[in-house]
């Protein structure tokens, strides 16, 4: 038998989807945050671009797994730490789904050249029977590892 601590930690699994926002998005975050602290000093009013920016650079996505009460928590993570979501009973759900995820991320420099990202990823879906709900369990960089 495991552990009081080493149980606790199977019960619960976190898996983290990534960030909320694009790329771009997040590192204007990152640089809404170093303008915010930089210039702090001539007027504290320029403080106020530290919240937005830590909002755009940390909010992520992810979901938690609670194996022993046979739930699901879809979450969004505000601000790094604020986490918001509803636990789902498993027994909704009917079966598991692999689909290959297609993102892409554009931009447009000053020159009005258009800088495409692009991102794929495998995502396994736990579905319920007519495939209308539809829960992230976790992501994966290909199909052997999902």
């Amino acid at each position: 038998m495991a552990p009081p601590d080493q149980e606790n930690k199977l019960t619960f699994i976190n898996n983290n989807h990534g960030k909320f926002f694009g790329p771009v998005q997040v590192y204007m975050g990152y640089v809404f945050i170093a303008v915010g602290i930089f210039f702090c000093i001539y007027s504290p009013y320029i403080l106020f671009f530290i919240i937005p920016g830590t909002f755009m650079a940390f909010t992520s996505t992810g979901t938690i797994i609670d194996n022993k009460n046979k739930k699901v928590r879809p979450y969004t993570s505000f601000f790094g730490f604020i986490r918001t979501g509803k636990w789902i009973e498993v027994s909704g759900f009917s079966g598991f789904k692999i689909v290959k995820s297609n993102r892409r991320y554009t931009s447009y420099s000053r020159g009005s050249v258009q800088l495409d990202m692009n991102i794929s990823d495998i995502k396994l879906l736990l579905v319920n029977k007519n495939g209308t709900r539809k829960v992230i369990l976790n992501r994966y960089k290909n199909f052997e590892d999902a």
